[in-house]
This record gives structure tokens, sequence and C-alpha cells, in this order.
């Protein structure tokens, strides 16, 4: 699991699968979310996994939230060679990501 940040974001969810967690420093329900986000990075070693702090890289933010109308954050989205293929806001344990992978695998 690696960080992600609005200069490279296009490049880092442009091939293969990737989840990317929406978070904030001061989100409760983020905090406690990062763990099952690692458990499901390590079970997923064919997926990328990221981080986007919502604080300091607003310009992808602002375009994910319009694209999904989302108003509220943790939000999680898969990609798949660039394209947004599952989305789903709140609290997510390992085996909902997880669930959330093999809907669109």
């Amino acid at each position: 699991m690696d960080y992600i940040a609005d200069g490279d974001f296009a490049n880092k969810t442009s091939q293969g699968i990737v989840l990317v967690d929406f978070y904030a420093t001061w989100c409760m329900p983020c905090l406690r979310m990062e763990k099952q986000v690692e458990d499901f990075a390590s079970t997923n070693s064919n997926v990328s996994v990221y981080k986007y702090d919502v604080d300091r890289g607003v310009q992808i933010w602002n375009e994910v939230k319009k694209k999904h109308n989302v108003r509220s954050i943790p939000f999680v989205v898969i990609y798949k060679d660039g394209e947004p293929v599952a989305a789903e806001v709140g609290y997510k344990s390992s085996e909902e990501l997880q669930n959330l992978l093999d809907k669109i695998t």
C-alpha cells in the first residue's frame, strides 16, 4: 500500500486493477479502516492499493466526488485500466473490500 496524489494519480491508476482509499487524517472511520485496507492489500498482490488524503490533493478528490456524487469519507474506488468499475462509501472491512473486488473480476 502506498500513497497517491494529484500529480501521479492518472499514471498510477491507468493500468491493471487499482483500489484507491480516499481518506483524511481527522476522519475516525478512515483511521479505523486503515488496517482493513492493509489486510486487503496483503491478500491481493495483483491489485495496486493506494491511499489518497483528501486534504492534500483536492483536484482529483473534487473530480471523484462530483463524478460519484460523494459527500463523505472514507470512500473507495476500484479502477480497471484507468476506468472506475466499483465504488463504495463508508467504513469497509477487508472482507467487504474483497467482495467489491470479486464483483468486478
